[in-house]
């Protein structure tokens, strides 16, 4: 195949991608947090501008956690619209998966629509937590954006390390320091992960005599700093201080055990595969990246068992870590593979088959979960038109990996019931 072809091929991909993408966007509604998140933490009323979503960020560091800066562009979206988001959304999963390839690729290597494929392919088919990372809007700016940001300081080292842009020296090296500085100010785990696979990295360029130039070790120091920013949030030590304890050595032993399940469970399926992609190039005496891919999976691992820190370890925190184990196979992958072929067209055949089926059935999912939560909405906007103090309505179960629960109680006082009293106006039951 003609790389002018191999690009429209591409191009076609991220297009068919992204339509799918905005689609399971649009239909995926406003639920739980998002409510939340439509007030100012400093005012406790609904966001009035970009100063009020400063003020609330800052409010919100004091007394929730220090995750200001994915916390912001929930606000933000919650502030500009839900139209807003779905582009900005359906924009940063393509974004992911380009950066899933770019991690992969070889030297000046062109992205190609296999390695776009089968990342989308195994974020589908392998992500139990789909809808509610990429589709929902609070979890989506936590984890897809904070994932997206965090990882970049591997795509720079990459780069400086490869002859790519970075390799410029300090009149470009300098762009990385607010860069690094935000990725370690996004979401605990994978933000500690990433910093201590950097770190690590430059430790061992340093003792093989690599030079190691001026601006990383400042470009460390600013992602260092940022992640000293968002753990030292006093909003953490308050949060931490309401979870109950096991007792502190039994505590550990659990979220360790916690993590290497989830591990297991999440990236496993990746992992296994980039096993066996290992042993096929053994076999065929193919020259593997070997270092680059202990890069990719340790910081997959580090970010995991960075959880153990953590007094709560959720299946949302494992999506970097599964987006690393991708990573790591789509790199065992370039190395084996040739030029696209009629054998691996006909492959990239079947797996386009096969997820436009799962994508279709995931689009049902969606719809009608966006069917089942508008009609407890219609209803309590109705009963606070008629002016009614009260409304009794129904959670809505989560019935795919691409949905979420919207669990409701029964006390008008208990959240989330509470928050959408007051977004609506009305007090609210569940059933």
């Amino acid at each position: 195949m003609s790389r002018r072809r191999s690009r429209v091929v591409f191009a076609l991909m991220l297009v068919l991608i992204g339509t799918l993408m905005l689609l399971l966007n649009i239909h995926t509604p406003l639920m739980m947090d998002d409510y939340d998140y439509s007030f100012s933490w400093a005012t406790g009323e609904r966001l009035a501008g970009m100063g009020d979503i400063a003020a609330s960020q800052a409010a919100h560091y004091r007394l929730w956690g220090g995750r200001s800066v994915v916390h912001f562009l929930a606000q933000l979206f919650l502030y500009l619209g839900k139209p807003v988001f779905n582009l900005a959304n359906t924009a940063m999963y393509l974004l992911l998966l380009l950066e899933m390839a770019a991690l992969a690729g070889k030297r000046g290597q062109v992205c190609d629509a296999r390695a776009l494929l089968l990342a989308h392919a195994l974020m589908m088919l392998s992500a139990p937590f789909f809808g509610t990372v990429f589709l929902w809007l609070d979890g989506a700016c936590n984890y897809l954006w904070g994932t997206v940001l965090a990882l970049v300081p591997l795509l720079i080292l990459k780069s400086e390390r490869e002859g790519g842009f970075f390799d410029a020296g300090v009149s470009r090296g300098w762009i990385a320091l607010p860069v690094c500085f935000l990725s370690g100010w996004t979401n605990e785990n994978t933000a500690c992960g990433v910093l201590a696979a950097v770190l690590l990295l430059t430790a061992w360029d340093r003792i093989r005599g690599r030079k190691v130039r001026a601006w990383r070790v400042a470009a460390l120091a600013a992602q260092m700093l940022g992640t000293a920013v968002m753990l030292l949030a006093p909003g953490n030590f308050a949060r931490a201080g309401e979870e109950a304890s096991r007792g502190m050595l039994i505590e550990l032993i659990y979220r360790f055990a916690v993590a290497t399940y989830c591990l297991l469970r999440y990236a496993g399926i990746p992992a296994a595969l980039s096993l066996l992609a290992l042993l096929a190039a053994r076999r065929k005496r193919k020259a593997v990246r070997a270092q680059w891919l202990c890069v990719l999976a340790g910081a997959a691992l580090l970010s995991a068992y960075a959880l153990v820190g953590s007094p709560q370890i959720s299946d949302r925190s494992f999506t970097a870590v599964l987006v690393l184990a991708i990573a790591a196979l789509l790199t065992v992958l370039c190395d084996l593979t040739k030029a696209p072929d009629l054998r691996s067209l006909t492959a990239l055949a079947v797996l386009s088959v096969c997820v436009a089926g799962v994508s279709l059935g995931a689009l049902r999912d969606v719809k009608t979960h966006e069917a089942a939560w508008r009609a407890q909405t219609d209803a309590i906007e109705a009963a606070a038109d008629a002016g009614d103090m009260d409304v009794t309505v129904s959670s809505v179960p989560q019935t795919s990996r691409f949905t979420m629960a919207i669990a409701l109680q029964e006390s008008p006082d208990a959240w989330p019931n509470s928050t959408l009293g007051k977004y609506y106006g009305v007090r609210v039951h569940g059933r």
